[in-house]
């Protein structure tokens, strides 16, 4: 438990930093562009750089908190065996997955590293950028783990209650 709350907090402060830092340097670039007359050459570059990886960082974050988008219509009809039934499946499809792009993810590391291959304006390795996928996915997995945990284990259904009002 205590192993999930400092994961939290580390999934937390990544992507609110790399959100953050992400508007500052997207401010800073247009003021720098239509006010000074120049631009920042690494600051857009770096932007998206961060947003990809507060995206993957927030895939585990979403989760996390069971926001991940997903259709219900299906379990709509079946009653709380048949729901866990295939919310467990569909956790199990997700890992699978997710599996898949670690591995994956590692083995493109892999050869980002042998090549060397560098970013064009901020001149570091682009493998820094390729490992938010592997890392992502990894978090991912773990907190379907835990939504399995909760849903096939202990029978604890997610909480649809905001889908249901808007139907």
């Amino acid at each position: 438990m205590r192993f999930f709350c400092a994961l939290n907090r580390i999934e937390e402060t990544i992507a609110s930093l790399s959100l953050g830092v992400m508007v500052v340097l997207i401010s800073m670039q247009v003021f720098s562009r239509y006010v000074l007359g120049s631009s920042l050459m690494w600051s857009e570059e770096l932007s998206r750089y961060l947003l990809i990886w507060s995206v993957y960082i927030g895939c585990s974050f979403a989760a996390k908190e069971d926001r991940h988008l997903e259709v219900t219509f299906i379990r709509s009809f079946l009653g709380q065996t048949g729901k866990r039934i295939i919310i467990s499946f569909s956790y199990v499809i997700t890992i699978v997955f997710c599996g898949f792009c670690v591995v994956w993810g590692i083995d493109m590391l892999n050869f980002l590293i042998r090549t060397g291959q560098r970013t064009q304006s901020l001149g570091v390795g682009i493998f820094w950028v390729y490992l938010s996928l592997p890392v992502g996915m990894a978090l991912m997995a773990l907190r379907i783990f835990e939504r399995l945990w909760v849903v096939g284990v202990k029978g604890q259904l997610p909480d649809t209650s905001f889908v249901d009002k808007k139907s």
